[in-house]
């Protein structure tokens, strides 16, 4: 998982954000090309990305825990089974 902000934060200021918000999972911030490229049309959006690299979830706003955790669990066993082969 990678969280990509659209908003510019001092590198302690996001440290205490994500730390709040118990988020553990690489964060960054970029007002660029990541965001332009993506276009991401609201915050918060998130995405899911499988082993190979495709888009393969994606929420508007926050999807609640559960829906992200299914996701991951499904994309996981899938990483698995493509890793044994």
């Amino acid at each position: 998982m990678l969280g990509v902000n659209s908003w510019t934060h001092d590198p302690g200021e996001l440290k205490a954000i994500m730390t709040k918000e118990k988020i553990n999972w690489r964060t960054f911030d970029d007002e660029g090309p990541i965001n332009d490229q993506w276009s991401r049309p609201a915050t918060p959006s998130f995405f899911v990305i499988d082993h190979e690299g495709t888009i393969r979830r994606r929420w508007i706003g926050k999807p609640g825990e559960k829906s992200v955790e299914s996701a991951l669990d499904g994309l996981i066993v899938e990483a698995e089974k493509a890793a044994s082969k």
